[in-house]
């Protein structure tokens, strides 16, 4: 009586067994599977791809630059003041556009103030190195000099040129669970390969 061959045992005379082709099929169809399980996983808990279209980040962030939004973080620990953010705004944005990447400034109960060409938060001027050194102005905005909401984030792009950054000087306060993730690595260009900040 012979033993059972396990499905990894070569034949008798050294050959290996060859696999069907209903076999075949259903490996290739659990590979697949679980690749997409795998990929949905990922961008779920951990995060995505992202293109920057338009300037509104510089000179942070340029036009056509590619980066990792995770949002691991933000399961765990929230939003901060100072963080990219990648927000689901379609409604405040116009031009057919549905996401926007801007910076978080201020959250729930505090206040934002923009006058003489620098933002305060609850009475503190921000130092802004990112803006790159130019003034914020907020002429006629409703929005210039406001208490945040709990829940919600005001939110302002790195480029302060006027009408460069369509924000929270424009639309408001944003409901924090807009966002979708944070900015975390810059993949392109790669001369500027790197953490975001």
């Amino acid at each position: 009586m012979t033993a059972r061959r396990s499905l990894f045992q070569t034949k008798e005379d050294g050959v290996p067994e060859t696999k069907g082709p209903l076999r075949e099929t259903l490996e290739w169809v659990l590979y697949l599977g679980v690749s997409v399980l795998l990929a949905l996983a990922i961008v779920h808990f951990l995060g995505r791809f992202t293109v920057v279209d338009g300037n509104s980040m510089q000179p942070t962030l340029q036009n056509r630059n590619v980066v990792i939004v995770e949002n691991l973080t933000l399961r765990l620990h929230g939003v901060e003041n100072g963080d990219i953010v990648v927000l689901k705004i379609p409604e405040l944005l116009g031009n057919r556009r549905t996401y926007a990447i801007k910076r978080v400034i201020a959250s729930g109960g505090q206040t934002v103030r923009i006058a003489s060409g620098h933002v305060y938060v609850d009475g503190l001027q921000l130092l802004e190195p990112y803006a790159g050194g130019l003034e914020t102005t907020a002429d006629g905005s409703p929005y210039a000099d406001l208490k945040v909401p709990e829940g919600c984030l005001y939110v302002l792009g790195d480029n302060r040129n006027p009408d460069k950054s369509r924000d929270s000087r424009v639309f408001g306060v944003v409901n924090a669970d807009r966002v979708i993730g944070k900015a975390f690595v810059r993949l392109f260009p790669f001369s500027r390969f790197g953490v975001v900040e």
